[in-house]
């Protein structure tokens, strides 16, 4: 198994549940740089030059939560994940795709028009509505995790993995207000896993 990885990027949260499931793997780290990312033999593996692509044998893939659920079907042997068969399991997918789906938008949105982009391209006003929309979704995670350590079962899974690398983007720009209380508590605990400390230093 063959993972390529920009430092940073979201396939820092495929090297995350790479270590937490214990998976052997190859890492392949990339310059986060358009050479890099475009050239023929990597738009082979990703037509769109982006981060993550992994390689199992025959399957190549380069969506980072279709990744982690390719990873939950064929590696986790029933860990990281409620039981497929349980009432927690909806509210599982239903959460790992909210921390990309969802969550993720106005992330990019600030870091790309406050840190990413050339100055004389950034819009402030990107800013401040990504800023609102991501307060807006970040009360309604703050209150899911009201009395929880985790956000499905009081459980660590794969949902923690998809959403913490979010909050990790998204402290980085400066989005975790102080009155989020639940949701800088839960930040800590995912940011204190072993596993976490490798993927985010990589």
């Amino acid at each position: 198994m063959k993972l390529y990885h920009c430092t940073g990027s979201r396939s820092t949260r495929v090297l995350w549940m790479l270590e937490e499931l214990g998976v052997e793997y190859e890492l392949e780290t990339l310059p986060f740089d358009p050479k890099a990312l475009q050239s023929a033999d990597y738009l082979e593996l990703s037509p769109f030059g982006k981060v993550p692509v992994l390689i199992d044998d025959a399957v190549t893939m380069f969506e980072s939560v279709a990744i982690i659920q390719y990873l939950l079907e064929h590696y986790a042997d029933e860990r990281l994940e409620p039981p497929r068969k349980s009432p927690e399991y909806g509210k599982f997918l239903q959460w790992m795709h909210f921390g990309e789906a969802t969550l993720m938008g106005p992330v990019a949105q600030v870091a790309m028009h406050s840190m990413l982009l050339p100055e004389s391209e950034r819009q402030q006003a990107f800013v401040e509505a990504g800023q609102r929309s991501f307060r807006h979704y970040a009360t309604s995670l703050e209150k899911a995790l009201q009395g929880q350590t985790y956000i499905v079962d009081d459980t660590f899974t794969a949902a923690d993995v998809v959403i913490g690398y979010t909050l990790h983007v998204a402290r980085q720009c400066g989005l975790l207000s102080p009155e989020l209380a639940n949701l800088h508590a839960y930040y800590e605990r995912l940011a204190a896993r072993p596993a976490f400390k490798k993927a985010t230093a990589a």
